[in-house]
């Protein structure tokens, strides 16, 4: 008995075994014994394997690492920069700096600080058709292009706080923007810190004070920010303005305190391609942030800070831009694929 069972053992291990092993033959031998035949079960087979030769043309447009920027075409070096404390120029297009002197010294910005006071004002709901009367609290020594007791709409006192610099036509906006003055400063304060203006500290909106700081690289970057908006592009480009009261009063002119545009301080570029911003109190001397372009529309924007007179701080300006276009070759023009090789 003993005997019968260890033999049926062996024989069901031996039938499993031998079953395994001829189904191990029967998969070598379909799979690699019989020659593949086409038919419409089969999986795909790709087609011989071709040589492929490439031609690049001119016209191929393969990426590469050239830079996107201007770039200088000789060792000349600017040096008519000794009237002025800090400038800075940078490329509009890239940001790439063309021309720095003591860009990190914070100085105090003086009326650079209405393009901040602007773009904080936008930023509330202001209705710009309404009216407002100039109060006696709105004035200051520098103010005089509009009157106490002339009332004026919203929009034209923008048009004036950008065109003529003037201070009471700031303050009476801030006055009715709907948050109080020291809520406002607290916007331009944290609105400079959103922007990365990380050198630039506010203390009131007008810029008479000495407290409200900057870099001129922060100020060249404060401008890049604030003509992203066509309010502001649109008042900075006015070479002039009427102040019409509503309430009566012969309109007076008023001009752009920015000389470049004005062509009081002579200069090749197109009226419609300069925008800029000036600045002046006893601490700061004389400020002026401007956007410049070529013919070519190449744009560069140009921070002089500390500049010892009015005339200066535009000569500097224009000087300086007339030289960074002459001795820089943009991405766009003949010549620039030889300077990167």
């Amino acid at each position: 008995m003993l005997v019968f069972k260890f033999s049926q053992k062996f024989t069901d291990f031996f039938f499993s075994f031998g079953l395994m092993f001829i189904g191990v033959f029967l998969l070598f031998f379909f799979s690699v014994i019989i020659e593949n035949k086409k038919s419409d079960f089969l999986f795909p087979c790709s087609s011989p394997r071709q040589e492929v030769n490439f031609v690049s043309s001119s016209k191929d447009k393969f990426p590469d690492s050239r830079p996107a920027w201007p770039l200088p075409k000789n060792n000349n070096i600017f040096s008519a920069t000794n009237t002025v404390e800090a400038v800075f120029v940078i490329d509009s297009q890239t940001d790439k700096e063309l021309f720095v002197k003591n860009s990190e010294n914070v100085r105090p910005l003086a009326s650079i600080t209405k393009l901040m006071t602007v773009m904080v004002l936008l930023d509330l709901p202001i209705n710009w058709s309404s009216t407002t009367q100039i109060l006696d609290s709105d004035t200051d020594y520098f103010s005089h292009q509009i009157k106490v007791g002339e009332v004026y709409k919203m929009s034209d006192l923008w048009d004036l706080a950008l065109i003529s610099s003037a201070n009471n036509a700031i303050k009476a906006l801030v006055r009715n923007s709907g948050v109080t003055e020291e809520k406002f400063v607290q916007l331009m304060n944290v609105k400079a810190k959103d922007l990365g203006l990380s050198s630039m500290t506010f203390s009131e909106p007008t810029g008479l004070s000495s407290y409200n700081t900057g870099n001129a690289k922060d100020v060249a970057k404060l401008l890049k920010e604030a003509l992203k908006s066509e309010k502001i592009l649109k008042s900075l480009q006015k070479g002039q303005y009427y102040a019409s009261p509503l309430n009566g009063g012969k309109p007076r002119l008023v001009y752009n305190t920015n000389w470049l545009l004005t062509d009081w301080m002579p200069n090749k570029f197109s009226a419609g391609a300069i925008v800029g911003k000036t600045g002046y109190i006893n601490d700061s001397g004389y400020n002026f942030v401007v956007r410049l372009a070529d013919n070519k529309n190449h744009q560069i924007i140009i921070a002089v800070m500390g500049a010892s007179n009015n005339e200066a701080r535009f000569s500097q300006a224009r000087d300086l831009g007339e030289w960074i276009f002459k001795n820089y070759v943009w991405p766009d023009e003949e010549g620039y694929v030889e300077l990167i090789r």
